[in-house]
């Protein structure tokens, strides 16, 4: 089979460009001829959309066009397609997020959503969501159910557990008190502030040891929310226990996740949230909201709450500082979701089915 993944923009770690390689290398593995395409890949792994061409008009052909945000010549490209298509969703934040703090994501993220119906309207042959969340919102945009299916986010989850950490770094997290830490670019859905009231609340009421990780990218896009993020680590005189960590490679990333006691998601819309099984698979206790995607993403392997009340939020870290019998449990549920629901082996028996069931 001749498959041509297409992205407009193929990062090299990204959730979206990560799903992108994994998923052509997992159709190679299995005897397909996988190639990307993309308009722009500052790392390298992508064809130029001219080379797409020939493969829109061969009828034995397979297009999944990764989507994400509004990209009008991605919707181009599947409206002029001849070969089967699929619509890989990876979900468009919704503009609200980002009233008031950018103007410019709030008008791209708006684009994007108004594309869900334009592509929902192609009446391509299938609409791949990353989670159950992702496809609730293709049948609102008018999307046959039978034309649905869901599979996960191709991941790097055995590379991330088999890579040995960073030492250095190890060592220089080592802490007395409990370990906060959360994962993810710095971005309004993602609650931040929310975090940081509920940390300062921990930090006064449980252990004045605390300390809080946060591992993501600044966007200079969104400086109003930046800035917003350090005068509310001010706010609460949080400076001595709050520490950013830009820009990490996998194996800092991995000496993070090894210094936690929790790993704490507050996010507001997330379409899938690699993060929470990133700490699943290396045995990290979540915390999180019931929002969006992320109670079927953890599938019972944590605690969550449908607000990111602080009382709440502390009382649950405090609960599994405490409570060893607890975090046993949920460490053991959390690889079993992950073996089951995430593994390299079911993502591509899960894909290999869809393809091959497109007619």
């Amino acid at each position: 089979m001749k498959v041509a993944i297409l992205v407009a923009v193929l990062g090299e770690r990204d959730a979206i460009g990560t799903d992108a390689r994994e998923m052509a290398a997992a159709l190679r593995r299995h005897g397909h001829e996988a190639r990307i395409f993309a308009a722009s890949a500052p790392a390298g792994g992508a064809e130029p959309l001219a080379a797409l061409e020939p493969l829109l008009d061969d009828p034995g052909a397979v297009l999944v066009y990764h989507f994400a945000f509004g990209w009008p010549p991605g919707v181009d490209i599947l409206r002029r397609a001849r070969c089967r298509r699929v619509v890989r969703y990876h979900n468009v934040t919704p503009p609200a997020f980002f009233t008031g703090w950018s103007s410019e994501y709030e008008r791209v993220c708006g684009a994007g959503r108004d594309e869900v119906a334009t592509i929902a309207g192609l009446d391509c042959e299938l609409y791949l969501g990353d989670s159950p969340f992702n496809v609730e919102d293709l049948l609102a945009a008018g999307v046959a159910r039978e034309r649905t299916a869901v599979v996960a986010p191709f991941n790097r989850l055995d590379h991330l557990v088999e890579r040995p950490a960073d030492l250095g770094l190890l060592d220089a997290l080592a802490h007395d008190g409990t370990t906060w830490l959360a994962v993810g670019r710095l971005a309004p859905n993602k609650a931040h502030l929310a975090l940081l009231d509920a940390f300062a609340l921990y930090l006064d009421r449980c252990d004045a040891h605390a300390r809080l990780l946060v591992v993501g990218g600044e966007d200079p896009r969104l400086e109003r929310y930046n800035a917003a993020i350090r005068e509310r680590v001010s706010a609460h005189g949080l400076g001595a226990h709050v520490r950013f960590l830009h820009g990490v490679r996998d194996d800092q990333l991995k000496a993070a996740y090894l210094r936690a006691d929790a790993f704490v998601s507050l996010s507001a819309h997330e379409g899938f949230c690699v993060p929470l099984v990133e700490a699943m698979a290396l045995g990290v206790p979540v915390v999180a909201r019931a929002a969006a995607a992320q109670p079927w993403t953890l599938g019972g392997a944590g605690l969550l709450w449908d607000e990111p009340e602080p009382a709440l939020v502390a009382a649950s870290v405090e609960r599994l500082r405490g409570d060893a019998e607890l975090r046993h449990a949920l460490r053991e549920r959390g690889l079993r979701r992950v073996a089951e629901a995430f593994a390299p082996r079911v993502l591509e028996h899960q894909l290999l089915a869809c393809l091959e069931g497109l007619s």
